[in-house]
C-alpha cells in the first residue's frame, strides 16, 4: 500500500469531476472520477472550509465519534471494469477493527474529515497523470452572507449552483445529454456516461 495525499478536485469541459491523489513519496498519483455532490465534500474538507451546516460526511463523522470509533485509514484497494473499490477501517471503542467496504469518493470525503490516512493498492497507482482538455480546479467555495471578497471561479470550474439547480427553460438536446452524464458519474455508471461523453463530442463537432 501506498500513501497518498489529495492534491486536487478537477472539472474537465464541464462533464467530468476528478479527485486527484498523489503519493506522499514518489510520484505514482490516482485520479478518480466522482459526482458533484462528492466533488463539493471532498474540495471543502481539502480547503478545511466548514459548511453552514452539516453535510452527510460532517454527521457520519459525528455519529462515528459519538459511538466511540474512529476512522484509521481508508484505502483503494481494486480497480475492476473501471470501477474503483474501497475499504474504511475502523476502531471502535474496544480496539476493534472493522472493515466497511465503501466508495472511494465516500472513503476520501471521510478520511480528510477525520484526518485520516488515505493509502492505495500499488496495482490501481499510474506512473503518469493523465491530461483532461479544458481542466482547471473545482471551485466550491460557500456563499457568505455580506462577503465581498469571494474568490473568482476559474474558467471551466463550476458552481454549486450551476451543478444542482434546476434548469429555468426548456433544456436543448445538449444539456439533456449534459445533465444524463452528470447523472451517470454521480452513480458511476461509467460505461454509460462514457458513450454520453463521446455523444457530446460527436456533437461539439457538427
Amino acid at each position: 500500500m501506498v500513501e497518498m495525499e489529495v492534491q486536487r478536485v478537477q472539472v474537465s469541459s464541464r462533464s467530468y469531476h476528478r479527485v486527484v491523489l498523489r503519493a506522499k513519496e514518489g510520484d505514482a498519483n490516482l485520479h478518480i472520477v466522482i459526482g458533484p455532490a462528492e466533488a463539493r465534500a471532498i474540495s471543502m474538507a481539502h480547503r478545511g472550509q466548514k459548511p453552514a451546516r452539516p453535510l452527510s460526511y460532517d454527521m457520519a463523522r459525528a455519529l462515528l465519534e459519538e459511538a466511540g470509533a474512529r476512522i484509521e485509514q481508508v484505502a483503494i484497494i481494486d480497480l475492476q471494469d473501471g470501477i474503483y473499490y474501497a475499504e474504511i477501517h475502523l476502531l471502535d471503542d474496544t480496539g476493534r477493527e472493522r472493515i466497511i467496504d465503501s466508495r472511494p469518493s465516500d472513503a476520501i470525503a471521510l478520511a480528510l474529515r477525520a484526518n485520516a490516512p488515505i493509502f492505495a493498492d500499488e496495482s490501481v497507482l499510474e506512473d503518469e497523470e493523465e491530461d483532461w482538455d479544458e481542466e482547471s480546479e473545482l471551485s466550491l467555495d460557500p456563499v457568505v452572507p455580506g462577503n465581498r471578497d469571494m474568490p473568482e471561479v476559474p474558467v471551466g470550474a463550476l458552481t454549486l449552483d450551476e451543478l444542482l439547480a434546476d434548469s429555468e427553460h426548456p433544456l436543448t438536446e445538449r444539456e439533456q445529454c449534459e445533465k444524463r452524464l452528470h447523472q451517470a458519474v454521480a452513480e458511476e455508471a461509467y460505461e454509460e456516461a462514457a458513450r454520453l461523453r463521446d455523444l457530446l463530442a460527436e456533437m461539439a463537432q457538427d
